[in-house]
């Protein structure tokens, strides 16, 4: 069901973590407003079970399932059909995943969406923009350094000049400290010790571009920084010196302490031990001008991107911060900027000339796009074969706002850029792809193929590209004279071209 610009209309979110389920319905009104009707929660035992043996057990899968289908009978007395349900590290990490979905199909009738990853950072990076957008606080030229702290693991984010420039996940949440350490044992340095034994300050350092120096305003997000804190509004603010002392406190106090001072369970208590540990050593390790708690959850998230997506119209609102994220990772493997969006730009133009005769997929000039930005990047480890390397670096990398598969898509593409087509596709895995995925790197490679030959000798000859369709012929205009390199490069790399679409290209010598 489509919801119409000028109405109002309800949606039902679940959100499935590591020690609850939550559903809140939402009322989302023409103005992109949206108000909590009705919120509930309900203990569960998943994180327990996933990060101790793996697996969810039955019973907990039995409780699980319960839950859901009473939360069904909730939804179904406010004729609620619009439904999100998606589960986030517990669940994404459970290797039963499947059965445990299928079942809660099979009894409740909902379908969970296993939120991958790179998925739950564009939720949260959204909303956590559309807030700065409104805050006076954050700068735009200063720098945001984000960790959202989860039971199964932190999302670290970095905020350049307004835009999201890099993600990096740190396998290491609430729950997993509890399991290695025991609850309420960890300690500063010991957390410090399993950051750099997991490489995470060298990973963050070569992310994020900056050094541990440069003043931050570091913001925080996740239900046990928002415990910690007291945070029950869309933000709370303090100084780096006041929010030390108050972690200072509960990184040090015993479960039992924390549980009777903060008024939660003992799990609940366990938790906001663990990111109090962990915010503690963030903030002596960064250099923070600033502290913030947002109160951003991934429900409500998810529906700001409801509401940008269907009420204001944006169809692809992450489009900005990928291409942000686009450029970071290429300056950090040396690439041509230039040559890049040139590359970009041409590649768009071509797409956007065949989409008369041969339908793209909703999300194919995105992919493009990306692939157009990062194709030369394998460049970094060697010139010989480099779209390989291209490829590998790519797969090797967290592009939040791109499903698992549209990521492997973009590293094919990528990896097909030049070279031989089919031997790109199968170094990279092309085998496990869906038919439909692996006729859509055709289409993309092919294209990339001719925006690359066209900008071949780097001078932007084309960058002001005028295209003319003369039956199976695409006849290309540039500026200047003499093409000669581009004819030559052209013939090498348009044959893919004329195979995959039916129509030849030639540049038109003045």
């Amino acid at each position: 069901m489509c919801a119409m610009k000028n109405s109002v209309f309800q949606t039902g979110i679940i959100d499935v973590g590591a020690h609850s389920v939550r559903l809140e319905i939402f009322e989302v009104r023409p103005d992109g407003s949206a108000v909590v009707l009705e919120s509930l929660t309900r203990a569960t035992r998943l994180g327990i079970d996933v990060f101790r043996t793996g697996f969810v057990s039955p019973e907990t899968a039995g409780g699980f399932s319960a839950i859901m289908c009473d939360y069904a009978a909730r939804l179904k007395e406010y004729g609620i059909s619009r439904v999100r349900a998606f589960a986030t590290s517990a669940i994404r990490e459970a290797r039963n995943r499947e059965l445990v979905i299928d079942r809660i199909r099979h009894d409740s009738g909902i379908e969970v969406e296993i939120l991958e990853s790179s998925k739950e950072i564009e939720l949260i990076a959204l909303a956590m923009q559309e807030y700065f957008r409104k805050d006076s606080r954050f700068t735009s030229d200063g720098q945001i350094l984000a960790m959202v702290i989860g039971s199964g693991s932190i999302f670290a984010m970095l905020v350049k000049d307004g835009n999201l420039c890099c993600s990096e996940e740190i396998p290491m949440g609430t729950d997993r400290l509890a399991e290695l350490f025991g609850e309420g044992f960890v300690t500063i340095e010991q957390f410090s010790e399993e950051l750099r034994s997991l490489d995470i300050p060298q990973r963050l350092a070569e992310s994020t571009g900056f050094c541990f120096d440069d003043p931050v305003h570091f913001v925080t997000m996740g239900a046990a920084p928002r415990m910690l804190t007291g945070v029950n509004a869309e933000s709370l603010f303090m100084t780096p010196e006041e929010i030390l002392q108050k972690m200072s406190f509960f990184s040090r106090s015993p479960i039992e302490e924390i549980s009777k001072s903060l008024n939660v369970s003992a799990d609940d208590a366990s938790a906001a031990f663990g990111a109090a540990v962990m915010l503690e050593c963030f903030l002596k390790t960064f250099n923070a001008k600033s502290f913030s708690c947002l109160s951003i959850s991934t429900r409500e998230a998810a529906v700001e991107l409801l509401v940008r997506q269907e009420i204001k119209g944006e169809k692809e609102p992450f489009r900005g911060e990928l291409r942000s994220i686009c450029h970071a990772l290429g300056h950090k493997f040396g690439f041509d900027a230039v040559h890049a969006q040139t590359v970009a730009r041409s590649a768009a133009a071509i797409m956007e000339k065949l989409q008369e005769d041969f339908q793209f997929p909703p999300r194919a000039a995105m992919l493009l796009e990306t692939a157009a930005l990062l194709h030369d990047i394998g460049r970094f480890v060697d010139t010989r074969d480099h779209n390989l390397h291209s490829a590998y670096l790519i797969s090797a990398t967290q592009l939040p706002g791109l499903s698992r598969e549209e990521h492997q898509i973009v590293a094919m593409t990528a990896g097909a850029h030049r070279g031989d087509v089919e031997r790109a596709m199968l170094r990279s895995g092309s085998r496990t792809m869906l038919p439909e995925h692996r006729v859509l790197v055709l289409k993309l490679a092919a294209i990339l193929r001719v925006a690359d030959a066209l900008d071949c000798a780097r001078k932007g000859k084309f960058r002001n590209l005028v295209m003319h369709r003369r039956g199976v012929v695409l006849e290309l205009r540039g500026s200047g004279s003499d093409f000669h390199s581009e004819i030559r490069e052209l013939g090498m790399k348009g044959e893919v071209f004329s195979q995959v679409f039916g129509i030849k290209v030639s540049i038109a010598e003045s």
